[in-house]
Formats: structure tokens, C-alpha cells, sequence
């Protein structure tokens, strides 16, 4: 899909033009609220009692539906041009099994555990792979930074280990980490394919929900989804489902657009921080000390090997 340049009006005097670094920095902040909100959410809905499968379907259902106007436009035969063969293997890797174990984690381990395994491994293990398989090269910060990143993750867990629910959180590690594994491939699959990320998200989504419903259905039943709680299906349903399944993928495309990779990578960078700070009032969980310095490697770590230090230095001296 070609983007054309778009200008919003309204009726005030204020004008926001989507060419702007503005329109970036806004889209790239609608991007961390979005994730950061579906990490706390994801908590917040099993802590209330919903399944896994229940936080699935939400996610899915809702971004299938939402994006399906866009996948009829663009082709469904064909799968808006991807194709079959790659929208399967996608869907494979990004769709319910990752979902699964992303939000199943959280039956086992507190939020700061998921808000930061999961993004920051993401992060490393994406440019590792992109490295390895696409001829990336990997630079000095790189290295500094997934080794900050490790320091941290490996700080938060062991604090995990101690508490009175340790003996299963590694559980929940585990899980948040294999999910970044697949949604690390899922990246850079979609890097190697020159694929447009919407397009992706789209396809995705329908696929799974065609594997979700059935699946759902045969091991809960129509009894179980009738007999969930309204409000807290609804409220997965607005943050999984639109905030994240679609505004914050489209917002990020758009702020890659605007201010580039270099800048734009600067905001899932600010995740982990954003969701223990948000899951607070929603979760009730408050970082220690030990999870607060562990969390300030990892932050610090990303920054470094995404290239924002690198940025924010040359920035200053031009």
C-alpha cells in the first residue's frame, strides 16, 4: 500500500500534519502507551480470572475484524499479496502459539517479569538472528547494550526466584522468552521479505482467528465465553485487540516513516520502563529495588544497542 501524505483538520485553529517529526514523536509514543497498556492488561485479566484463551481471542477477534475491510481491499485470495506459503509460516510463529505463551506467562510470573523479558528479548534477539541469517553487521554498543540487557533480565528473574511464588515463576520467564524468540523471527522474517508491517498484522490476525475459534470453542466451550465477565472481556478486547493489535502497529509504521528507523526505535526501547510504571495503579504490583536496578540495565542496555545513545551524542554535537 502506497502512503500518501495526509493532513488532519480541525475545527480550532490547531493543525497537525502527519509529515512532521510532531505526527513521529506522537505516533512513537502511541506505540509504547499500546504495548505498555497490553503487557499491564494481559496481567490484570488473569490476576481477574481470565483464561489465556480468553486474552487470545480478544487480541485476534478484534484485530481480524477491525482490519478485515483493509485484507478485502488488498486481496483476501492472495492474502494481500503475501501469499499463502508466508502468510502461514507468519502465522506460525507470530499468531496464537505466540500469544499463548506471552500471556500465559503472566498465570506464573509477576508483570515486570513479562514487561521486560519479553520486549528486551525481542530486541536483542531479533538484530542477533537479522545478523546471522540477513548479514547484518552488529556494532561495539550493540554488544554493550545486549549484554546490559542480559545483566538486567537475569537480575529481574533471580529476584523472582525469591519471592513466595519464585518456584513457579521461571515458568512464566520461560514462556516470555520463548514468545520473543518467535516474535523475533516474525521481525525479521518480515525485514528479509520487505513485507509492509499492516499488511502482515492483518493477515495474521484473520489466519489465527480462523485457528482460534474452533480451537476456543472445542476446549472451553460457548458455556465458558457466555459466562465471562462483560467489562474485563470488553476491556481486552479495546487494549489487546484495537490498542495493540492495530493502532499501535500502524502507529509505529507511521513514526518509521516520519523520523526513520533510528529515531523511531527509540520508543519500544521506552516499553519495559513504561509498563511497570503503568501496571502499578492497574496491577498493584511495586517494583523493588533489585527489579528497579534490574530494569535500569535493561533500559540503559536497549537505548545502547538500538543506537539512541549513539543518536542523542551526535544530535548534541551537530
Amino acid at each position: 500500500m502506497t502512503e500518501m501524505p495526509v493532513a488532519v483538520t480541525f475545527p480550532s485553529r490547531f493543525r497537525l500534519d502527519t509529515q512532521t517529526e510532531a505526527w513521529g514523536y506522537f505516533c512513537g509514543c502511541i506505540l509504547a502507551l499500546g504495548a505498555s497498556l497490553s503487557f499491564a492488561s494481559a496481567r490484570a485479566g488473569i490476576l481477574h480470572g481470565l483464561t489465556p484463551g480468553d486474552l487470545i481471542l480478544m487480541r485476534f477477534g478484534v484485530a481480524a475484524i477491525v482490519l478485515l475491510p483493509l485484507l478485502l481491499r488488498w486481496g483476501l485470495p492472495g492474502l494481500a499479496g503475501i501469499g499463502w506459503r508466508r502468510g502461514l509460516v507468519l502465522t506460525v510463529v507470530g499468531g496464537p502459539a505466540f500469544a499463548l505463551m506471552q500471556m500465559g506467562g503472566y498465570a506464573f510470573a509477576p508483570l515486570a517479569h513479562g514487561a521486560v523479558i519479553h520486549p528486551a528479548s525481542v530486541t536483542i534477539l531479533s538484530t542477533g538472528i537479522a545478523a546471522a541469517l540477513l548479514g547484518e553487521r552488529l556494532s561495539r554498543t550493540h554488544m554493550v547494550g545486549a549484554a546490559l540487557v542480559i545483566g538486567g533480565i537475569v537480575l529481574i528473574s533471580w529476584q523472582g526466584l525469591q519471592t513466595v511464588t519464585g518456584s513457579q515463576a521461571w515458568i512464566g520467564d520461560l514462556l516470555f522468552f520463548t514468545s520473543a524468540v518467535l516474535w523475533a523471527v516474525f521481525t525479521v522474517l518480515i525485514r528479509h521479505w520487505r513485507l509492509h508491517a499492516v499488511r502482515a498484522i492483518a493477515v495474521v490476525s484473520f489466519l489465527s482467528l480462523v485457528v482460534i475459534v474452533p480451537g476456543y470453542l472445542a476446549w472451553y466451550g460457548l458455556e465458558h465465553l457466555l459466562a465471562r465477565p462483560p467489562f474485563p472481556m470488553a476491556m481486552q478486547a479495546l487494549v489487546q485487540g484495537l490498542l495493540q493489535g492495530v493502532v499501535a502497529i500502524i502507529a509505529y509504521s507511521q513514526a518509521i516513516r516520519v523520523l526513520g528507523v533510528s529515531r523511531a526505535v527509540l520508543f519500544p526501547a521506552m516499553v519495559p520502563a513504561v509498563s511497570i510504571l503503568i501496571g502499578i495503579p492497574i496491577v498493584g504490583e511495586v517494583p523493588n529495588a533489585i527489579q528497579i536496578a534490574g530494569l535500569a540495565l535493561v533500559t540503559v542496555g536497549l537505548m545502547c544497542a538500538v543506537g539512541v545513545l549513539r543518536w542523542i551524542a551526535s544530535s548534541r554535537l551537530s
